[in-house]
């Protein structure tokens, strides 16, 4: 990877503290430097998503354009630099791991599974002893290609616990449609009659959680947290206008 020369300048204290990591390190100045620089900016990355991929129909490994929908939502995780996939599967995980193993492409696999599925939010609450930073959530039916980089930037700047992508449909009426404050989400009204939704707004789901959302987790429906969350004004909404397609519709 080519390397380009810049001028920094530092205060004097920060830059003893720099030296002496390097001395520790055994690393020059500038190499201390670019190695910091990487960690902060990991740190303020997203490496690992996890996806909702059980259920009884295994909508996740319906056929598209050639491969199973998962391998879609999996190839627009490696474009945008995940390097870890926890895949929830339920009681589907032989039929997913025998298609898609421990690794896919440069992204590692992890399976959790259940011998009694108990909904999502059950399942998300098993994955805490292996995740303690910023990570993203999918539903493994849906394909959409949300900036993960953008939503993030969003998520960031509200400060909230958990940020929503929200795609806008022709008819809400038959999905829970978000009503918002600006970014932030006030609620959801579950499938409003045409002409009295609060928005054309819903669910897209992609979903950006801090580790603090293991707290809330119990047996309820995922719903019925998001719906918790907004009650705090912890949810906040990111407006995503890309691709998007639910396979529980076909």
């Amino acid at each position: 990877m080519s390397k380009k020369r810049v001028s920094l300048t530092l205060e004097e204290e920060l830059v003893e503290k720099i030296d002496a990591e390097a001395d520790m390190n055994d690393v020059n100045r500038s190499k201390q430097v670019e190695t910091m620089i990487k960690q902060y900016l990991d740190s303020r990355s997203i490496k690992t998503a996890v996806i909702f991929c059980g259920g009884e129909k295994l909508l996740s490994m319906n056929e598209w354009e050639g491969k199973p929908v998962l391998a879609h939502i999996m190839d627009n995780l490696e474009l945008q630099d995940i390097q870890r996939v926890i895949l929830l599967a339920g009681d589907n995980r032989s039929s997913i791991e025998e298609y898609f193993g421990s690794r896919y492409h440069s992204m590692n696999l992890e399976y959790i599974s259940e011998d009694e599925p108990q909904g999502k939010a059950a399942a998300l609450s098993k994955v805490e002893e292996r995740i303690n930073t910023t990570f993203i959530a999918l539903n493994g039916h849906v394909v959409s290609d949300v900036d993960l980089e953008d939503m993030l930037e969003v998520h960031r700047e509200e400060g909230s616990m958990a940020t929503m992508a929200l795609t806008t449909v022709e008819n809400p009426s038959k999905y829970g449609v978000a009503r918002l404050k600006g970014r932030t989400i006030l609620g959801f009204e579950e499938k409003p009659s045409p002409g009295q939704e609060p928005s054309r707004l819903i669910n897209a789901g992609t979903y950006i959680l801090e580790p603090e959302i293991f707290d809330y987790l119990g047996d309820e429906k995922l719903e019925d947290l998001f719906a918790e969350l907004s009650s705090t004004r912890e949810l906040s909404g990111y407006i995503y206008g890309g691709e998007w397609k639910d396979f529980s519709e076909t």
